[in-house]
């Protein structure tokens, strides 16, 4: 909402005595595009819930729900860097929300060190998959 609020409200504003095309027009147009290739790609595809049950992993977005098994999980991908850290699953099939679920783990006083969750969610697919 701060985004949008400053690309109509305070760019605007603030370029009204300055009757540049540059100013009025073509800035608020790329800080816009910026801003949706931004939240499209980091914070649109996160899950709003996440809740362990065991065996699977309940996924919870919008109003859709997803079970996933965690046999089912063919791949764990996690960014570190990245503030604030995701964990994606991709998993065998398409579900309610879709193949790849995207989440951000709770926040940790280390963030050089790898994520607990992250191994801890590697160790258990492996065993759910060998069982």
């Amino acid at each position: 909402m701060v985004w949008v609020s400053y690309i109509i409200f305070g760019h605007l504003f603030n370029s009204w005595g300055n009757q540049r095309v540059i100013d009025v027009l073509v800035m608020p147009v790329f800080m816009a595009a910026f801003g949706f290739f931004f939240f499209k790609n980091l914070l649109w595809d996160l899950a709003d819930e996440v809740y362990d049950d065991g065996d699977s992993l309940l996924f919870r977005k919008g109003g859709k729900e997803q079970k996933v098994l965690l046999k089912d999980i063919v791949n764990i991908s996690y960014n570190q860097m990245s503030s604030p850290e995701r964990i994606i699953l991709h998993v065998r099939s398409d579900g309610a929300i879709g193949k790849e679920l995207a989440f951000n783990p709770p926040m940790r006083l280390n963030p050089f060190s790898k994520n607990p969750i992250v191994t801890e969610l590697i160790e258990r697919v492996d065993r759910a998959r060998n069982t």
